[in-house]
């Protein structure tokens, strides 16, 4: 298949000439009689040393070089049969060609999505090659009936055409690989040294004249494409049906247009009137002026689409704004609707099922968006997972859009892919321009993302403030990771974690905050997500955890443990028992003093962490169960991680908490043989009710709010009645 292995294929040839000379000696006629002979019968032995899959067209090639050989032997002592054998190797080169454009035509899934331009396209092509064929043809049998003329002058019309279809065939394929390449220089130095011996007639002249050499170099490169391995794929659908692009195909039908000014000068072109020729010429020129216009066409509207759902593109939908909004529009009319959407989640599927799953998706999501617009309006494909819906008046409203395309769940490799869509819309007027639209309907995307997701929002002018102070907050955050002190600095506190009913502290979970100069102290809640949406929620993990494993080495009590939360980001990161490994290595913290927190989350792969944290857990860290009773895949859990802890979420655990549910859950717990920690626990009723119905431990303002860690020494066990402590 490489080009070490074409050169060793031509070497052999060269290789097997020299020993078959060796055997016949170099005589007029044994040179190139021989020559001839080996390659008409290479390709039977490379049959049935290679064994392609198809050998039919090997057969084939084998044959039509039998009978050139024959038309080489008997070119002298019987012409009649020369002739014969000539015109049947033509035959089999023509049924050769067939094969060939056959099965490009077989290739039904890209010719059903062709265009009526690019159909048009092909039959230019077809159209010119046709006018070709038919001059040659013409030529060739006024050429014969010239008396006296030798009978190769028929044939010459023919071996011109060959060259052109060889050379328009090679220009046109994108993959043709190394065998067949080979075999397409043979042919065409075959079909050059007929053309160079038509006029003459006479088709050994000696191995000496530069003719002859043509043919046996020509014979060199047919031994070489037969003997190569690559010949198992020569002609294989695969690489036969793989086409370049339409500017390339287009250049490949320039040797069509030389064919009649080619006919033109050789000998039995005397034979027909020059306008025949002019004719035919003008006629292929024409064609030629044709294609290129539809080549142009088709290329302006690929210019248009999107190359992998078909869709409209960013080009595509400024036409389609400026159909939908001609300049003498009312300015204070209400035209249609601009939506911008994308997918929630959709990194997610490449990370976990690869960018084929990836691309796969996109296309399904597209047909069920095109299908749900209908008529209504023009879909288009802004680039990533981002698509742009332009509404006519009387269009579903954008929600009841999403909800229609997306109902059912995507099927794709074999799972069920459920899609929800962020959407942001703005309505259009007469005066609306496209990218001040687009950024408005961008700015009510933010505005869906930021809150409950998977809905359409319409645009609103406060939401602007509220979502550039989103973007400003991530540009910072970019900073802070990056190490810029300007950007603040992340700081950790510490919040108590007590045994029930003693009320002595057994821990602390971290809590990382972030000191902003501008914001002032800002939640988790604030940043996290937009650092999980940037792809930083796994470094920003790592340092709470070395600095919450370097801060429990301080604490008044050695036995406490540390509680340090995990992310989606660092739940996926295949380095997350290394990263903690490290951390308990270089601070010395014992890892039976760590715990790990994760939370629940719909869209973490089945395997996420699962791996990690079992290594973890043989190690000794704890794994604690977050915000447990809040989700609806706390069971799977259970049954995937090594868990020790439950953490009941603080709407299980309020005063009109289900006393059933609280005992069914703790009964599930000592079934698992895990504790468990009530979250919230704000007053004594509540502690003492909890402790009653069996929870080992609480956390919440009871206990204790969250403190640097250098006043965690003011922690004290608070009995029952005790003021709460403001920390």
């Amino acid at each position: 298949m490489t080009p070490p292995a074409a050169a060793r294929a031509l070497a052999l040839s060269a290789a097997a000439v020299v020993l078959a000379l060796g055997a016949w000696p170099p005589t007029r006629v044994g040179t190139v009689l021989t020559i001839t002979a080996l390659a008409a019968t290479a390709p039977l032995v490379a049959v049935r040393r290679y064994r392609p899959a198809r050998p039919e067209p090997w057969v084939a090639v084998s044959a039509m070089l039998a009978c050139w050989w024959a038309a080489l032997a008997f070119a002298h002592t019987a012409p009649t049969l020369a002739v014969a054998a000539q015109a049947l190797g033509i035959a089999v080169a023509t049924g050769l060609f067939a094969v060939l454009f056959t099965r490009q035509r077989r290739a039904a899934p890209r010719d059903r999505r062709r265009s009526r331009r690019e159909t048009w396209g092909h039959r230019s092509d077809q159209a010119m090659v046709a006018v070709v064929i038919a001059l040659a043809l013409v030529q060739a049998v006024a050429g014969a009936l010239v008396p006296g003329a030798p009978w190769s002058v028929a044939f010459a019309p023919f071996d011109l055409v060959l060259i052109c279809l060889l050379l328009r065939f090679t220009a046109s394929r994108a993959d043709l690989g190394p065998s067949m390449r080979l075999l397409t220089v043979g042919g065409v130095g075959a079909a050059v040294y007929d053309c160079l011996v038509a006029d003459s007639g006479v088709r050994i002249t000696g191995p000496q004249t530069g003719q002859n050499v043509v043919w046996v170099v020509a014979m060199l490169f047919f031994l070489a494409g037969t003997l190569h391995p690559g010949m198992t794929t020569a002609f294989s659908p695969a690489r036969l049906t793989r086409l370049r692009s339409e500017s390339a195909r287009l250049l490949g039908t320039a040797p069509l247009v030389l064919v009649p000014v080619a006919l033109a000068l050789l000998d039995s072109a005397a034979a027909l009137p020059l306008t025949v020729h002019l004719g035919a010429a003008a006629a292929v020129a024409a064609l030629a002026i044709v294609r290129g216009a539809q080549t142009i066409r088709a290329s302006e509207q690929l210019a248009r689409r999107d190359p992998l759902t078909g869709l409209a593109n960013r080009r595509g939908l400024r036409v389609a704004f400026e159909d939908l909004l001609p300049p003498t529009t009312d300015p204070v009319s209400r035209v249609g609707r601009l939506a911008v959407l994308d997918l929630d989640d959709f990194k997610h599927v490449n990370d976990t099922y690869g960018h084929e799953t990836g691309d796969g998706l996109l296309v399904a999501v597209a047909a069920r968006l095109a299908d749900a617009v209908g008529g209504t309006g023009t879909v288009t494909r802004s680039g990533g997972d981002e698509f742009v819906l332009l509404l006519r008046p009387g269009a579903p409203d954008v929600d009841a859009l999403l909800a229609t395309a997306f109902a059912a769940p995507v099927p794709l490799a074999g799972l069920d892919f459920p899609v929800r869509c962020s959407a942001g819309w703005v309505e259009l007027t007469g005066a609306s321009e496209l990218p001040l639209a687009l950024a408005d309907a961008d700015v009510a995307l933010y505005a869906s993302k930021d809150g409950a997701r998977g809905r359409a929002t319409r645009f609103a002018p406060e939401q602007r403030e509220q979502v550039l102070g989103s973007l400003a907050l991530g540009a910072d955050l970019r900073r802070l990771v990056a190490g810029d002190p300007g950007a603040g600095e992340l700081v950790l506190l510490f919040q108590p974690l007590v045994s029930l009913p003693a009320r002595t502290v057994r821990g602390c979970e971290a809590l990382v905050r972030w000191r902003h100069p501008e914001r002032g102290l800002l939640s988790p809640d604030t940043f996290l997500p937009v650092a999980e949406a940037q792809g930083h929620g796994a470094a920003i993990d790592a340092w709470v955890l070395r600095e919450a494993c370097c801060a429990a080495l301080a604490w008044p009590d050695p036995t406490w443990t540390v509680s340090v939360n995990l992310g989606r980001s660092s739940m996926v990161d295949p380095g997350l028992a290394g990263t903690v490994r490290a951390a308990l290595a270089t601070t010395g913290l014992p890892a039976a003093r760590l715990h790990l927190e994760i939370t629940e989350h719909d869209q973490l792969p089945a395997d996420a962490g699962v791996l990690a944290l079992h290594q973890l857990a043989a190690d000794g860290v704890g794994l604690a169960l977050d915000d447990f009773g809040t989700g609806y895949t706390s069971v799977a859990y259970l049954q995937r991680y090594p868990i020790t802890v439950l953490k009941l979420d603080r709407s299980v655990t309020g005063p009109d908490a289900s006393l059933a549910l609280l005992r069914g859950l703790v009964g599930l717990a000592d079934a698992l043989g895990t504790t468990v920690l009530a979250e919230g626990i704000e007053t004594d009723e509540q502690c003492a009710r909890l402790a009653r119905l069996g929870v080992d431990a609480g956390q919440g303002w009871l206990f204790g709010r969250p403190v640097p860690t250098d006043r965690l020494g003011d922690l004290r066990p608070q009995p029952a009645g005790a003021a709460t402590p403001e920390g």
